[in-house]
């Protein structure tokens, strides 16, 4: 399956990012108890199965989701503990780093605050395990991403990781056969459409150093946790100084209560990836927010070009229509709420002058 390149890349980011369990959970802290943190292995189980060759070496870690309302992270970011069944068959160190030694199982045991998860590991013969063109291509990549990953990003690190990650899925969509996963899976059969189908999915990982790829997109989720300008629940979310409509020109201009910053552009183009180019500047990010007419009882979009170490924003009604959004014009008198709804913590009610 081919796709042009931006397309690709924009929908395998969706696809990855449903292809791990997510829920909504109690609590607020990592640290809290057990109730509020969800685990589960990269198919949404909390028992599996996986089969690789001897002599192969990756990160365990890397196929544990872990979240609370927080945290999004696989166990190799956080400071869980491994434990092998036989060390005959494979040896794993306390960063979870798994040899495969020779052909049998091990149950490989994975715990994070007092909670455990099981995989079957089966080791298979060397030559056993399918090795064409796109399994030593996907391998070549992953060895690519897994060089210098860090464990916590700032916003230089960011970008370079998005800029890894998106090569990578570039790599498996021009380079992959029809039955391999970008985490490293074999399908039974064809690869189904989106890519996000985890039980169709073989228990043989062909190429596991991939799942280096979960880890680095855990990351970037996490980032994104931490430093969308537009969420409620992020760090940096933006608010507002003061805000007007104006009804001639058609456009709302806010002053925010701080700059914008490195963090929250990464952010913003992280949050809105079909605004903002895979490659995008590291100066702007193209994002949108909610208006209310309050008086009229319509909702809009706003669109807005966040620029770093700005606080004045333009923002642009607009409706979707035939053909994509457009212009809407403010009407003096109106009454309407800016980042209102859902997306936009410190919203402010405006009338049109």
């Amino acid at each position: 399956m081919k796709l042009g390149g931006k397309v690709f890349l924009r929908r395998i980011a969706v696809w990855a990012a449903v292809a791990i369990c997510f829920s909504v959970l109690i609590g607020t802290q990592e640290g809290k108890a057990a109730s509020a943190m969800q685990m589960c292995w990269h198919d949404g189980s909390e028992e599996t199965d996986i089969s690789v060759e001897a002599g192969s070496k990756f990160y365990i870690g890397d196929f544990v989701s872990i979240y609370t309302t927080s945290t999004s992270a696989t166990a190799s970011l956080l400071k869980a503990s491994y434990r092998t069944q036989s060390k005959s068959v494979a040896s794993v160190n306390g960063k979870g780093y798994l040899t495969a030694k020779k052909p049998g199982t091990s149950d490989i045991t994975v715990t994070y605050q007092g909670k455990a998860l099981v995989c079957h590991l089966t080791v298979e013969k060397k030559g056993t395990i399918e090795q064409g063109r796109a399994v030593k291509a996907l391998k070549a990549e992953a060895k690519k991403l897994a060089k210098g990953l860090p464990k916590k990003l700032s916003a230089a690190k960011g970008y370079a990781l998005r800029r890894k990650r998106d090569a990578y899925l570039g790599a498996y969509g021009a380079n992959s056969s029809s039955k391999l996963s970008y985490d490293g899976f074999l399908y039974e059969n064809e690869r189904p459409a989106p890519d996000n189908v985890s039980e169709k999915k073989s228990v043989i990982l062909a190429a596991p150093e991939a799942g280096r790829y979960l880890t680095a997109e855990a990351l970037l989720r996490q980032y994104l946790l931490d430093n969308d300008p537009t969420s409620t629940e992020s760090k940096k979310t933006m608010r507002i100084a003061s805000a007007n409509a104006n009804s001639k020109n058609g456009k709302i201009t806010v002053s925010l209560t701080k700059k914008l910053g490195a963090d929250q552009i990464l952010g913003a183009q992280l949050a809105f990836p079909k605004k903002n180019s895979v490659t995008g500047s590291k100066l702007k990010a193209n994002i949108q927010i909610s208006i209310y007419d309050e008086t009229d009882a319509k909702y809009y979009k706003g669109e807005i070009v966040l620029k770093k170490g700005t606080r004045q924003l333009i923002v642009r009604p607009v409706v979707y229509g035939y053909g994509g959004y457009h212009d809407v014009s403010l009407v003096k008198g109106h009454v309407y709420l800016l980042g209102s709804g859902f997306n936009w913590a410190g919203g402010r009610k405006i009338t049109a002058k």
